[in-house]
């Protein structure tokens, strides 16, 4: 392959300082302390990114990370995140973009501010959490946000969280029985777009989920839009994975169920390490993916689901 990677990490976090390892409003999220030291460091994020040759982090600060799983959220603090993650894109041009936090089972409230974030300040698009409070992405106190997005053609990132009863999933299998049942929330979050007419309702309205999530397809795969037929037939909807890395089995997996078209390069930094521009190259390459598709994957398709908010 000719030419540099242009690679867009779609799946990136930074954090106010009041919720990092000294931080006055820090909750108790399981990250060890270099994670918390990095992911309210913005300075951390550029170095290694440029060292490693990512051209654009788009950044997230989810409801999770500031309230916890469950109960009541502080639209005034979602706010003043907003403002903060608008500032750092003006701060750095080109290098940085951010999703808008946006608690969508807010109803109309949550629509407020998605329009506030979207149409005053610019930014690139949202994130929310699969689900909160027993509801899933499908509910309808969802459709108001949802609307929003689909008028400003922004893309939603459905991020993973908790699942219940957590402590029994890490008593079983430590750290990756807790990932593998955050990987269980974004999934049935998956099934529940697919499922409850949110398509339908917003066909051109681009999802994002997360690798963890790809247990869901066994059941997306019996039948309806991703169909044996349908996906022999390119026919998929706006629904798009991030890698989680550069492992080359799993992009392939990818790559071949939801098409080389609907794939994006992400970390989850910096819970994981930094994309390498090598690696990723070689990582791509071994999944058997021709130099169309791996422009794609590494940067081109977030390019273009990005669009108009890029700065």
């Amino acid at each position: 392959m000719s030419g540099d990677l242009d690679i867009v990490d779609i799946h990136t976090h930074l954090w106010p300082r009041d919720w990092g390892l000294d931080g006055v409003r820090r909750i108790s999220s399981g990250l060890a302390d270099e994670i918390l030291r990095k992911i309210t460091d913005p300075s951390s994020l550029l170095s290694e990114f440029e060292t490693a040759g990512i051209s654009l982090a788009v950044l997230s600060t989810t409801t999770e990370s500031l309230f916890g799983v469950e109960g009541p959220v502080d639209h005034d603090i979602i706010r003043s995140v907003n403002d903060w993650l608008t500032g750092l894109v003006e701060a750095h041009p080109g290098r940085l973009a951010a999703l808008a936090t946006i608690d969508p089972f807010s109803g109309e409230t949550a629509a407020r501010e998605a329009e506030r974030a979207l149409g005053e300040l610019g930014l690139s698009g949202l994130v929310v959490d699969s689900s909160r409070n027993s509801k899933f992405i499908g509910d309808p106190s969802a459709r108001a946000t949802f609307a929003v997005a689909a008028k400003y053609k922004v893309p939603v990132f459905v991020h993973p969280i908790n699942a219940p009863q957590a402590e029994i999933l890490i008593a079983g299998a430590g750290k990756l029985g807790n990932s593998h049942g955050r990987g269980l929330m974004n999934g049935v979050a998956f099934l529940s777009a697919l499922e409850s007419g949110l398509l339908d309702e917003f066909p051109d309205l681009d999802f994002i989920f997360a690798t963890l999530g790809l247990g869901a397809i066994v059941q997306a795969s019996r039948g309806g839009r991703y169909s044996r037929q349908n996906r022999a037939e390119g026919r998929r909807p706006n629904i798009y994975f991030d890698t989680m890395g550069d492992d080359p089995s799993i992009i392939a997996i990818l790559a071949e169920f939801f098409g080389p078209e609907r794939v994006l390069a992400g970390t989850d930094w910096p819970i994981l390490p930094s994309l390498s521009e090598q690696s990723l190259r070689n990582s791509l390459e071994t999944a058997g993916l021709d130099e169309e598709a791996q422009k794609l994957i590494a940067g081109g398709n977030a390019r273009r689901i990005l669009g108009r908010a890029l700065r």
